[in-house]
């Protein structure tokens, strides 16, 4: 202050007489040139200097040298007569910094000798004081914008030296969408006052109401202003500028102006100009604006309002003292986040979220590029696109605090980190770090002249496999195990690699993935070995010597045999389809698109039958319709104990014919050959017995019986099972599960004379004599499940189902 008030009291030397050439000058540089001045600093704000080339004194005012100038150019100073004639008051810009009084021996400043520089009026005029009137005072209220409703209060401060509040507080109510609010005219007893809003806000990062309300709050100087916003930025810089006024007696203008700064510097921001953040809007255009959002995206990140409040708390507390924020952790923590919300084009969607908010004209100032820069800054990275780092290095980031830091090696060489990041951009995009893929990351520095089919383990991640194919793309842990990346032209080829005598690979073409490896099936394994053999006869079974099992080729491929080709000795295949062929049990099979027949066909005495295999036998699936008769005399024959139902012929088209024991076994052939057989005779016939079936085929024994039932799922349920579909009464009805196709006949009671039985029951002759009266039988009905084998008298007429010789 002295050497402002020994300058400017040279400037007044009127005030005190012509002679007051002794004026104390102590402190004042004398140097030859605006350029020989010293950097203009807070440590040498108020010092003066005398530049010669300009005949005139500078003084340093916040931050830059100004001339010192009565004319009023960048800085003046006008005296004012005190009203007591006892001096001249010192104005310098409007403010009051003392007064020179007149000498002793000199009237009214003439002639005296001794004029004497005062100390400042700090009572009356103070400039840190002055009381003033508001028309209105209005604002917005920012982090993005709170929400209508939200509180906003008005602390009336009492000066600029305590900033202490007085009982002039006022409050008032966020009433529109863009977080403005507004008082009404108010008289205050000085120009400082805080303002403070509390209340939910919009979350630019989520795009979304925050989820808890905050508070924020802003110091200002409202002489020159009636508009005062409320925003991340005042409520950092708030504590630093009390502490800064309150202790170290800086002026509110300088505090905030330092505060500023520091703040700014904490996140690696340097601004041109000297906005004060009660004017940055993050809705405006201005690097100042820009930088307000940044700083806000940042804070957020991904956490609560809650979380929010705690970290303002914390960086104010760290910077109130000494303008510093030392938590390095929590600096590289901001920073992560950021990286990671680049990488995924996250800064995008923040600014769609501020944009599509509505607010304002919709402008977003161009936040990204100081997120950015914080970003290279604070992770160590450097910046993007420069000389030093262009455009696709591929770094490690180097801050050890930074979750990302891969700059330390595990006792194994393996690297701690497998994060890398690029700088990217030269598409047009601004340039910026992101995250690098695993496939740029790995294959850093790898050459594209690579044989194609080459494989290689990852540089960094070295449990990936790369594959060259037209370039490095990712392989799969097959295209390492074969050594050989499977590729699409390898593909086309069918490529096969055989790793082990077990272990077999082909290689197949995928549009999505990319061409890759697959582990053979056995049965693939068996069309590779029997690739020399599809030259065979149409449906030829082979085994397979992978899968153990009967395979066929069919259409150009090779698939398994299915139970019933298996069983019937061949496949039916596409070359077959509606072809009959005979197979092994010499039944006649027709071959459609949906297999082999489930019936064969044989002809036996002129008819035709249907057959069906079941297990190892071959039974006939309909019953007998052999008219049985016997010759009388060369012209003559007698139809010899078999009937119709009912002496109907349609019935013995639809369910055979209905046969004595007798008849059954052929007796007249049977006394032929000297044997007396049939009722009440009991005789000892040779197995099998032919009877009356065709050639080829015989009476099932009672043993033939049993193991069909077996080969159905037993006798309990053996009566569902070969029942046919229809024609049964009540609920008889079978499942006909293996084509037996057991029809509902009936039977006819020779002792009687009559016929019985048609919907209800079927009983089938054997060959097995119980004795001489009785023989052996399988019996169905309607009301039952089972099979049941029982002893039939041989006076009663029956049906017969053959069973082809083995």
């Amino acid at each position: 202050m002295k050497k402002r008030l020994a300058l400017l009291s040279a400037l007044l030397i009127a005030a005190c007489g012509d002679d007051v050439t002794q004026i104390n000058q102590t402190g004042m540089d004398v140097v030859a040139s605006e350029g020989d001045l010293p950097k203009c600093t807070e440590k040498n704000e108020g010092d003066v200097a005398f530049v010669k080339d300009e005949d005139a004194s500078r003084v340093c005012i916040d931050g830059k040298w100004k001339s010192v100038s009565p004319d009023g150019s960048d800085f003046s100073c006008t005296t004012v007569e005190l009203k007591d004639k006892s001096g001249l008051k010192i104005v310098c810009n409007g403010d009051s910094i003392g007064v020179v009084l007149n000498g002793s021996d000199g009237k009214d400043g003439k002639d005296g000798n001794d004029a004497e520089v005062a100390k400042v009026d700090t009572t009356a005029n103070d400039s840190e004081k002055i009381a003033i009137s508001l028309d209105s005072l209005v604002g917005v209220t920012q982090k993005g914008p709170f929400l209508k409703g939200s509180t906003v209060y008005l602390y009336e401060l009492s000066d600029g030296r305590t900033l202490k509040q007085t009982n002039g507080n006022f409050t008032s109510n966020i009433a529109s969408e863009n977080g403005r609010y507004k008082f009404m005219a108010r008289d205050l007893v000085s120009q400082y006052a805080m303002v403070v809003v509390d209340g939910y806000y919009r979350n630019e990062v989520t795009g979304v109401s925050s989820d808890a309300p905050i508070r924020l709050k802003a110091i200002t100087d409202m002489r020159k202003r009636n508009s005062v916003n409320v925003n991340i930025l005042t409520q950092l810089e708030y504590d630093r500028v009390y502490y800064l006024v309150t202790r170290e007696q800086k002026t509110v203008k300088q505090a905030k102006r330092q505060a500023q700064r520091e703040i700014l510097k904490l996140f690696d921001i340097e601004l041109n100009d000297e906005t004060d953040a009660e004017d940055m809007d993050v809705f405006g255009k201005t690097d100042a604006d820009a930088a307000l959002l940044a700083i806000s995206v940042l804070l957020q990140g991904d956490g609560s309002a809650t979380d929010l409040s705690v970290l303002l708390t914390e960086i104010s507390n760290a910077i109130s003292e000494k303008g510093l924020w030392k938590d390095s952790t929590a600096k590289a923590r901001l920073a992560d986040w950021a990286m990671k919300a680049d990488s995924d084009n996250r800064l995008a969607l923040f600014r769609k979220n501020v944009r599509d908010w509505g607010l304002g004209d919709s402008t977003v100032p161009e936040f990204e590029k100081f997120v950015r820069n914080y970003i290279a800054t604070e992770s160590g990275l450097g910046i993007c696109g420069g000389e030093t780092m262009p455009f696709d290095t591929i770094v490690n980031v180097p801050n050890p605090k930074s979750e990302y830091f891969a700059n330390s090696y595990t006792s194994a060489g393996v690297n701690d980190s497998k994060v890398r990041f690029i700088c990217d951009g030269k598409n047009g995009d601004a340039a910026h770090w992101r995250i690098a893929t695993e496939l740029e990351r790995d294959t850093k520095g790898w050459t594209k002249d690579t044989v194609k089919s080459s494989v290689r383990k990852g540089e960094v991640d070295t449990n990936l496999t790369y594959v060259f194919e037209d370039g490095w793309r990712h392989g799969t842990d097959l295209d390492r195990i074969v050594g050989i990346g499977c590729t699409q032209d390898m593909a086309v080829k069918d490529s096969v690699s055989r790793t082990t005598d077990t272990a077999w690979y082909v290689c197949e073409p995928s549009t999505e993935t990319g061409s890759a490896w697959r582990l053979m099936t056995h049965l693939e394994m068996d069309a590779d070995s029997l690739k020399s053999k599809k030259n065979l006869t149409a449906g030829t079974l082979l085994n397979g010597p992978f899968t153990g099992k009967s395979v066929v080729w069919d259409n150009g491929s090779l698939r398994l045999a299915n139970d019933f080709e298996v069983m019937l000795g061949r496949g039916c295949i596409a070359e077959m389809y509606n072809h009959k062929y005979q197979l092994s049990n010499k039944l006649i099979y027709n071959c459609v698109d949906s297999g082999w027949s489930k019936k064969g066909t044989f002809t036996g005495n002129g008819i035709t039958y249907y057959a069906v295999q079941i297990g190892s036998q071959v039974w006939m699936a309909e019953n007998l319709k052999y008219e049985y008769t016997i010759s009388q005399s060369a012209n003559t024959a007698t139809v010899y104990n078999n009937y119709c139902y009912n002496g109907d012929k349609n019935n013995c088209s639809k369910y055979g014919r209905l046969y004595f024991w007798a008849a059954a076994i052929d007796s007249a052939k049977q006394a032929k050959n000297g044997l007396t057989c049939g009722h009440l005779v009991k005789c000892d016939l040779p197995e099998p017995v032919r009877g009356i079936c065709p050639s080829g085929w015989h009476l099932p024994s009672k043993a033939e019986w049993d193991t069909l039932l077996v080969n159905v799922g037993g006798a309990d349920e053996a009566g569902a099972m070969l029942k046919s579909e229809s024609d049964w009464i009540g609920n008889g009805n079978g499942t006909d599960a293996y084509s037996f196709t057991a029809l509902p006949v009936g039977e006819k009671d020779a002792t009687m004379g009559y016929y019985m039985g048609e919907g209800s029951s079927t009983i089938f002759w054997s060959s097995t004599q119980f004795s001489y009266e009785y023989v052996y039988g399988v019996m169905l009905s309607s009301d039952k499940r089972d099979a049941d084998v029982s002893v039939l008298g041989k006076e009663g007429a029956f049906s017969i189902r053959c069973i082809q010789d083995e």
